[in-house]
């Protein structure tokens, strides 16, 4: 990955392929997520949280396999779902540091300009004839603000699911409709159990950070895994008849 600073002077010709963008997830089986999704993820995946690699942090994830390497959202090519994660779409555009003439840190926009979602010749303008932004590029804007303030306000979200001892590991034990057996390692939700015996002041802190509607949104979406069990037996069934 090389990230390129975004300059309308510089890159006034730069294209986006966006049928290319998804590409970047088709092997993710866990897309890093935002609270401010929530209520769109849920009509697909399963939103849980994982633990970071290097720091040991809970973060947010949408789960879209069961093994490492596995999309089951990704099919002939392409993300076949209502919704595709704002870490997915952003691509490939990335918020980076500058620094001004007295020394202050700025965020500014990168692209990565080795993805093959880049493009000088086929695909959607970045800029318009004037130099301001198109749609495209407001939209990706959008996205990336979403994420930058998203990931502040999603860590706030877990201290205060950890303030009251609300998350806890999943035991996501799947057999499949070939007979085959997988257990899901490193998944947390949150205790439902442990909920419904809050005490009223905690409900209330809760309810006062406005924390209650995602914790409710992330519990219904549990219930997605049923689908992503049923989108695996499907993959495993197309499988089996291709050598049939």
């Amino acid at each position: 990955m090389s990230l390129v600073a975004l300059n309308p002077n510089a890159h006034k010709a730069l294209k986006i392929n966006p049928q290319q963008v998804p590409h970047v997830g088709a092997n993710a089986h866990l897309i890093p997520v935002v609270v401010s999704e929530f209520q769109k993820l849920v009509v697909n995946y399963p939103i849980v949280f994982t633990k970071h690699a290097d720091t040991g942090q809970f973060v947010c994830s949408a789960l879209t396999g069961f093994s490492e390497g596995e999309n089951l959202f990704w099919q002939e090519g392409r993300w076949q779902a209502l919704y595709i994660p704002a870490q997915i779409e952003r691509h490939p555009f990335f918020v980076g540091q500058d620094t001004d003439a007295q020394g202050n840190a700025k965020p500014v926009i990168c692209f990565d300009d080795a993805s093959p979602a880049i493009a000088d010749t086929d695909g959607d303008a970045l800029f318009n004839d004037d130099g301001t932004p198109t749609s495209l590029l407001n939209e990706k804007q959008q996205l990336l603000a979403q994420l930058l303030d998203g990931e502040q306000q999603t860590q706030q979200f877990i201290d205060a699911l950890l303030s009251h001892s609300l998350i806890t590991p999943i035991k996501l034990a799947v057999t499949f409709a070939d007979g085959s057996e997988h257990t899901v390692q490193g998944l947390f939700t949150i205790d439902e159990e442990k909920l419904s015996q809050l005490s009223a002041e905690a409900i209330t802190s809760l309810h006062a950070g406005q924390w209650l509607g995602a914790i409710y949104t992330l519990i219904a979406s549990t219930a997605q895994i049923y689908a992503l069990i049923d989108r695996k037996n499907q993959r495993i069934e197309h499988g089996n008849a291709w050598f049939s």
